[in-house]
């Protein structure tokens, strides 16, 4: 057997649900902001929220993902993947956070609190989320697959008697 068929054999079937599962759920409060935001601030308000969910969760989706797909091909490196993907998360929020902020349709205080407001409900949503789903989700850490036996009388199990 190589290591490629037992990485994915090994691969958790529900990743992908997991995954899904989380991104919905971090989305739903940077979803409740941008209509806060249309209620209380108009529209640009409303998009601003909405943009910085979404932009904000796509980062954080794409290092997700990232991190479990190396953890299921090379588990080695997987703890190495995921501080350097985080590295990247963070150089990458604070990069579209810049150049937003810095866009003509995002130059009003309001706006800009708005795009904030919505990505850090989004981020908090994420965070609670992979904490429940890093509780929940059972892995084992250990392969306690029964080791093969040689068959009743051949010369291993003859030298095993004595």
């Amino acid at each position: 057997m190589t290591s490629a068929t037992t990485a994915t054999q090994d691969r958790r079937p529900g990743a992908v649900a997991l995954h899904g599962a989380v991104a919905t759920a971090a989305l739903v409060p940077g979803l409740l902001v941008a209509g806060a935001g249309l209620v209380l601030a108009g529209g640009d308000a409303a998009g601003a929220a909405l943009i910085g969910s979404l932009a904000v969760l796509a980062v954080l989706l794409f290092g997700s993902v990232t991190v479990d797909v190396v953890s299921g091909l090379m588990p080695h490196a997987s703890l190495m993947v995921a501080l350097l993907t985080y590295t990247l998360q963070l150089m990458l929020v604070v990069v579209l956070l810049v150049t937003l902020s810095q866009q003509p349709a995002f130059a009003g205080v309001a706006e800009r609190r708005w795009l904030f407001g919505g990505l850090l409900a989004v981020v908090l949503a994420w965070m609670a989320g992979q904490v429940t789903a890093a509780v929940r989700v059972r892995i084992p850490v250990y392969d306690l697959r029964a080791p093969v036996r040689p068959a009743a009388g051949t010369e291993q199990d003859a030298g095993d008697a004595t």
